[in-house]
């Protein structure tokens, strides 16, 4: 059963179509890689899936109660908290108390007997919604990433907020995980580990990248936005490559034979108004 389904989606901003009548289809498991030229509408369709824009025309249907996390270009991150709050933030009120846990273990002293109870309940709490694993994968991946976690998100260039926004995107374990260009930013040792953690993933992937070797390691399924219509390719991005280039043969030489058929119809029509004007001429001699 897919956890995703678009059925003849189309957006256009202004004269420019976006997406024509286009279907996409998402199932459990898959790593699909979605390529298009700059400007054909891949983050636009990235913000359909994640519901954060609607389109002008078309059926949207996502399992119900699917959890789904999205890396952005540009994504926001809320102000006046450190890195760790921030990642943890995207397990909701799991993620608040295990921010909590951290800040309160951090700063405690030993006669401090209030923090200490803060303390203890805030581990029946985490014990109880298997809140040590999501810890220690917050913890992970902020290690990881080279993430600060003490650090304040104010003030943190592009690429930093992209790392803490992928770090919150991979703590929380989601179903549907949309990548948006994740290796920007990220040096060799981080976009290895990366590519690990993607490949362990047990849920479904969607992806846009220029990193030819990550594409190539990862996908299984390349999905072609062209035009604004979705042509999808099973197999790893070489296997699209050699299947794109034949498909380009093909239809170069249909488009050869067409234009072939076509000037010798238009030589045809030429030859006839040519005799149909000669007979003409020689009514007009005969009158």
């Amino acid at each position: 059963m897919p956890l995703l389904r678009l059925t003849n989606t189309e957006i256009a901003f202004g004269t420019h179509a976006l997406l024509k009548n286009a279907d996409f289809q998402l199932d459990p498991g898959e790593r699909v890689g979605l390529l298009g030229r700059n400007g054909e509408g891949k983050s636009t369709l990235m913000k359909i899936i994640a519901g954060n824009i609607l389109p002008d025309h078309g059926d949207i249907w996502r399992q119900p109660g699917l959890r789904l996390a999205w890396l952005e270009q540009a994504p926001e991150l809320p102000e006046g908290t450190t890195i760790y709050d921030a990642v943890a933030g995207g397990l909701g009120e799991l993620g608040q108390w295990i921010a909590d846990y951290h800040h309160v273990s951090v700063t405690l002293a030993h006669d401090d007997e209030q923090a200490l109870n803060k303390l203890g309940e805030l581990q029946q709490k985490l014990e109880a919604h298997n809140g040590w694993h999501f810890q220690q994968r917050v913890e992970t991946t902020l290690s990881r990433l080279e993430l600060p976690g003490e650090r304040l998100v104010d003030g943190l260039s592009g690429g930093w907020k992209r790392r803490v926004a992928l770090a919150r995107a991979l703590v929380i374990e989601p179903e549907v995980l949309l990548l948006d260009e994740p290796t920007n930013h990220l040096d060799f040792e981080s976009i290895t580990w990366l590519e690990e953690q993607v490949l362990e993933f047990k849920g479904a992937v969607l992806f846009v990248t220029h990193d030819r070797a990550f594409l190539q390691k990862l996908a299984t399924r390349i999905v072609d936005l062209d035009r604004g219509r979705l042509v999808s390719w099973q197999g790893s991005y070489d296997d699209y490559l050699r299947r794109k280039a034949a498909a380009l043969e093909d239809e170069a030489n249909q488009n050869a034979e067409f234009d072939k058929k076509l000037a010798e119809e238009e030589a045809w029509i030429r030859q006839g108004v040519k005799a149909r004007r000669t007979r003409n001429e020689g009514r007009v001699r005969a009158l």
